[in-house]
Order: structure tokens, then sequence, then C-alpha cells
């Protein structure tokens, strides 16, 4: 087996220059906690909207660093991970609202892009949904008749062959084809951070959030200084539990990649794949795969581990039996590319919450706001929430701040994960559960 870089590889890609701690005490309208792509995009929509605002975003390394640019770069109009829940539970009529302003989210960041000059490798490619088996043929079927309910235009579920001339993968049953995009994620979340600093917004690099002081105007404390703001918005994703209000309404869950060398012009000749879509299989704990820019192979998958303890250490990366399993996976799909090299492995952790799906709100009287529990399908759905938390934190009542995304009365916060350790046997508990559900679709 190669040894591996346990590095991010989109960390390889763009060079970073790190903005300046905070070491002062400082006044200002908006602080942000977060400088990911919720942060981000919160900061953009706001200085849009607002121009004069003062916006100060604290971050704990540097954009990009954590889960928006360890991201698989698919840019899909998900909302969480169970649609179909999310119908049960608000009606057809508001989650179609929230799924098409996600699938709006798509289009935007591409012209964002553009505009702006911001070199994400965007790619409108949309993706295949694959089965690989009779009980993900099933779930197509499943998926198809929901987004017709839900008045997307009539999809059409590809047989075997068809599918294969589209991404010619042995292992490929069936699929159908879904809107989406495919992106750097952290060049697109490196290019937001200069955009917002050029419209006057200040970074804090290197600043982690110690607590946020509520009161009449809250403070955010840093080790060397503190923002007193008259809102505050908590965009720290996955690291929201560090919070109290939020201690156990989120938990860590690692997910791994792994990315190629280059492949020649040989390789690429084994393997239909013209449209460079993007590949996911059709079951709870995802298989996917896509080229990046450069002609390399992304491939993600395998376990979806909880670590004892919340751990979120970077030591998690080195995990031979993981990459194992992921390379099996690889070579079932691919196995005309048994030669490909893989010189990257890594993970990262996702935000899960128990109902599946992202929450964003207010604390208290209202002067802390939160978005998070994107639960790793986040890079459309952290665009369409930085609207939210734009007229959250403005005040105002749109189409945006009712979105079934909000915790308005209507909509309960996420139920609470118990402690370790219990909670570590849960987890277990639920991969196995899934898998399960997944067998018998």
């Amino acid at each position: 087996m190669n040894a591996y870089k346990h590095v991010v590889y989109w960390h390889d890609t763009e060079k970073v220059t790190i903005e300046a701690p905070l070491r002062e005490r400082v006044d200002c309208d908006v602080c942000i906690v977060g400088g990911g792509f919720t942060g981000l995009w919160t900061a953009y929509f706001l200085k849009e909207a607002e121009p004069a605002l003062d916006i100060r975003i604290v971050e704990a390394n540097h954009s990009g660093y954590g889960a928006s640019g360890r991201a698989d770069g698919f840019v899909t109009p998900t909302i969480g991970k169970d649609i179909q829940a999310l119908v049960k539970e608000f009606g057809l009529q508001r989650a179609l609202e929230a799924s098409q302003a996600v699938g709006r989210s798509i289009l935007e960041i591409g012209r964002f892009a553009r505009k702006n000059r911001v070199d994400a490798e965007y790619e409108a490619n949309d993706y295949l949904m694959v089965a690989t088996d009779a009980a993900q043929l099933k779930r197509l079927e499943h998926d198809r008749a929901l987004a017709e309910r839900m008045g997307a235009a009539q999809a059409e579920i590809l047989p075997r062959e068809e599918s294969r001339a589209v991404i010619g993968s042995p292992a490929v049953l069936g699929s159908m084809r879904t809107g989406g995009a495919l992106v750097n994620p952290f060049k697109l979340s490196r290019g937001i951070a200069r955009v917002v600093r050029e419209k006057g917004v200040t970074i804090y690099d290197n600043s982690p959030c110690l607590r946020v002081e509520p009161g009449v105007r809250p403070t955010v404390v840093t080790a060397g200084g503190q923002v007193k703001a008259d809102k505050v918005v908590l965009a720290t994703n996955v690291h929201m539990d560090a919070f109290p209000p939020f201690r156990r309404k989120v938990i860590p869950i690692w997910t791994y990649a792994m990315v190629s060398e280059p492949l020649s012009d040989a390789q690429l000749g084994r393997v239909n794949w013209e449209g460079r879509e993007g590949l996911v299989e059709a079951k709870s704990l995802l298989t996917c795969a896509r080229f990046t820019h450069g002609n390399r192979i992304m491939f993600a998958g395998g376990p979806t581990p909880y670590y004892y303890g919340r751990d979120k250490r970077q030591r998690n990366m080195n995990r031979p039996e993981v990459y194992r399993e992921i390379h099996r996976e690889f070579l079932r799909f691919f196995p005309m590319w048994g030669d490909v090299e893989f010189s990257y492995a890594y993970g990262g952790t996702a935000d899960v919450v128990r109902d599946f799906a992202p929450h964003f709100g207010r604390l208290g009287g209202g002067n802390i706001l939160y978005g998070y529990g994107y639960c790793g399908n986040g890079i459309a759905a952290t665009h369409t929430g930085g609207k939210v938390l734009r007229d959250l934190t403005l005040g105002k009542d749109t189409d945006f701040s009712r979105l079934l995304f909000v915790d308005d009365g209507r909509r309960k916060p996420p139920a609470a994960f118990p402690p370790d350790p219990v909670l570590f046997a849960g987890a277990r508990a639920v991969a196995r559960l899934m898998d399960w559900k997944d067998s018998r679709a």
C-alpha cells in the first residue's frame, strides 16, 4: 500500500495568507463566530443588504480549514439527510419551498464565482445517483416519485446500459440524473473570504472563541481579545457543541476520502465518463466519486464512525483500515483502474443532528443567532443558510426567515443526544441500522 499524505487534498491547491488574530477589545454591529461557508455567506449577504454594517469574524484557524474546505465538493439540492421525513413533518409545500431555495443556491454560487473572479473550479455537470443492487433501484424509484410529487421535471431512471454509457462502471445497475455542480470547496471558501474582506469585513484568524457572554450586547471572548456586538452569529458547524445550549444537539461523525495522482490519457480512456458528472451511490452512508479539475479521481465512502468522547483530533486521519475499505469500494466500481495510484488519504468531521436536517434560529432575547446541522450536505445549503441568517439578524420577516429550517416555534429544536458511553454504542447501532434499511429499501 502507498504511503499516503494524510493532508486534505484541496488544501494543497491554493496557498493561504493568514490574517492577524484578535489582540484587542473591539466593538461592532455583528460578530460572526466561524469563518466557514455559513459564516462567510452570512457576512456576504449582510454586507450586500446593509453595506455600512461593521462585521467581524473570529475563526479558530483560517477560512477553509474546517469542514468547508474538506468537503467532497458536491453542490447538491440536498436538505440534510432525509427529505421524506421533512415532507412528513412539514408537508409537501414547505419542503418544496426549502428544496427550491437550496436548488437556486447551486446556480447562484456559480454566478458569484464568475462575478467575483473566484477560481472555485465550478463545473455545472449534475451528478448521477446510481444503484448497485435491487434495494438501491427501489430507492431510486422512491426518490423519483417524491421528486415528481414536489413538482420537479419528470425524472428518468436510466437502465444499466444507458447508465454505464454515462459513467462506465460495471457495478452500476441503474441511475438517475440530478441537478448539481462540482467545486473545489477550499478555493470557494478562500474566495468568499477575499470578497467579504474587500467589502470591509474584518476576519481574525487563529482566534478560537472561548465563550460567548450573553447580554443586551453579547461579548465574544477569545484568548487574545473580545468583541462586543449588537448581534452574534454562531456558525461553527460541528463545533457547535462547544456552546452550552448545543452541547448535546450535535455530534461529530468522521467521513473519509482518497484522491489519486492525475490520471494518464490511457487510464482516462478506459472508462466512459465524458460529462464528468459526480457519482453518488443511492444509500444512506454515501459512496461518491468525482474528477478534480486536474483529472485526479476523488473517491469517498467507507465507514462513518463516531469516536468516543467526541474525538475530533487530526490523528483520526491515520486510519489504515478505513482506507483499505475505501480502496476496495473503488475497485468494485472501477476494476479497470487497478493501476491508479492514490496519494492523498484524509478525513474530517460532519455535524450530525437527531433529525438529520439543518437548524437556524435565535437564542434568548434574539441577539445570539445560530445555523448548523447540514449532516455533510452543506455547500448549497450554507449559501441558503446565509440568507436565512441575514434576515434573522436584521429582524426581517421574509421567505427565507420562514423556511422550515428555522426554529420558530412551529419547528422544535433537535432532540439531545445521550452522553457517552451510550452515545458511542448508539452511533454504531444507528450505522448498522442504516445499512440494514438500505438493504431492504
